[in-house]
């Protein structure tokens, strides 16, 4: 029977409504509005129902009813996504928010993380006890699709990416199975969840691996564009040789009304150095000594502060309903040509909301097998995020335009691919987030445990 709206007949809502302990909405009812929106504002989608799953078996009975009615499905943790992968036209969404418990095994050094967790859940229990693992640049991302994507963030040089730190993942499959995939156990679909982009099953549990982290050393400081090539070719020469304890960024940005800013560059383009040293503090400022004494900055504000709170710091940037469009190069060399081509277009984007994020990989994320996982370019030293951002709906479209503009331009010095985390668009989820290799093999795994692709990530209808 074929999903969507060539449907023949409705499904009996009534029927998987009786199954499920969480609700079940459908257009009309009073909540549907709301858990049909996702972070994303720019993300207009209404999908047949919304089942509200409080655990797995809700999870389970959900999965075979569409199996059954052979409906498409999107599963929603955070609803992070920026491309909104977890809502569909016409297809049915599972809503995993109310599992978003988290359990700490401190001796073992392991976290039990329900699938709707955020990541903010998961510092709230692991920093009682010391301890963390590699979670997203905000608090706010669901644990959920930033795994399945790859999941770089503050902590991956030293503990390795949110996949390097996943023990096991419990899984409904596509025909209502449920299974739990490890190194030993499905080790198929486990390395297809780590970093495959979903589409695989629906994971309600994810076992993470955890390492001591209590307090950092981070912080900020900002710069004029003046000195944006500059600190871009300092960030280029620190990075190679970096601690594993470190991860940096560069941001383009406007600046914030901070009180450690003068009041004459609140407002205007400004260059941002952020950093997070997980090791001992003391050493911390001396390593960093290369980025952190570079020129004259507008302002900084650093200190050593729980990684949780750190986790947190950039949260008010990314409001839930803003209207948002990115994308990702990669990079072998940050050469000259490549400053010169990236600074006047992050100079002057569409909208005063817009950022571009200069990072590096390396450490622990470049030292595990790069066939290990589905996460295709742990390799590559470098990469770009062209963050398109504004209030208004009505700036969207510029907004898209500046963002396609601006890695054109970075095209001529990149790599191949994107990370599927930062993939702004379906189609670049399906052609541009895995290499040649990893993506047949995708293709097989997803053939094989969702044969009819009622969970595939992106659909081609």
């Amino acid at each position: 029977m074929p999903a969507g709206p060539s449907r023949t007949r409705l499904p009996s809502w009534e029927e998987l409504a009786t199954a499920l302990r969480g609700a079940l909405l459908v257009p009309g009812d009073p909540d549907y509005e709301t858990h049909r929106h996702v972070w994303n504002g720019a993300i207009d989608r209404r999908p047949l129902a919304i089942a509200r799953c409080v655990d797995a078996e809700d999870v389970a009975a959900t999965v075979k009813f569409a199996a059954r009615e052979h409906l498409p499905m999107t599963a929603r943790g955070g609803g992070h996504n920026v491309a909104g992968l977890a809502v569909r036209d016409d297809a049915l969404m599972l809503d995993l928010g109310a599992m978003n418990r988290v359990e700490v095994d401190a001796q073992s050094r392991i976290a039990r993380v329900e699938g709707g967790a955020l990541w903010r859940d998961v510092d709230a229990a692991t920093r009682p006890h010391g301890l963390a693992t590699t979670g997203g640049f905000v608090s706010t991302t669901g644990v959920g699709g930033y795994t399945l994507g790859g999941g770089v963030g503050w902590l991956m040089r030293r503990c390795g990416l949110a996949i390097d730190n996943l023990l096991e993942a419990e899984a409904v499959l596509a025909d209502g199975r449920s299974v739990t995939a490890s190194e030993t156990r499905h080790p198929d679909l486990f390395w297809g969840l780590r970093g495959g982009g979903g589409g695989l099953g629906v994971v309600t549990r994810f076992s993470f691996r955890l390492h001591e982290v209590d307090e950092v050393f981070a912080g900020v400081m900002f710069h004029s564009l003046d000195a944006a090539p500059g600190l871009l070719r300092a960030f280029r020469a620190f990075t190679p040789g970096a601690p594993d304890a470190c991860t940096a960024m560069l941001v383009f940005t406007t600046a914030p009304p901070l009180p450690f800013l003068p009041p004459e560059v609140h407002g205007k383009r400004v260059v941002a150095l952020a950093w997070c040293w997980s090791g001992e503090p003391s050493e911390g400022t001396r390593a960093l000594a290369p980025l952190a004494e570079f020129g004259q900055p507008l302002g900084r504000h650093d200190g050593v502060m729980p990684y949780a709170a750190w986790q947190q710091m950039f949260d008010p940037g990314v409001p839930a309903g803003d209207h948002y469009y990115w994308t990702t190069s990669q990079f072998d060399a940050f050469d000259d040509a490549l400053i010169e081509a990236l600074v006047p277009r992050a100079a002057q984007p569409a909208d005063p909301l817009c950022e571009v994020h200069v990072h590096h990989l390396g450490g622990a994320v470049a030292r595990a097998e790069q066939d290990a996982t589905a996460f295709s370019f742990r390799d590559a030293p470098l990469f770009i995020n062209v963050i398109g951002h504004t209030g208004g709906a009505e700036r969207f479209t510029a907004v898209r335009d500046w963002v396609h503009d601006t890695r054109a331009a970075l095209a001529p010095h990149a790599r191949a691919g994107m990370q599927p985390n930062f993939a702004g668009a379906a189609a670049d989820l399906r052609l541009h987030a895995h290499d040649t290799g990893t993506h047949a093999k995708l293709a097989a795994l997803r053939a094989h445990y969702d044969p009819d692709g009622l969970l595939a990530p992106v659909r081609d209808d």
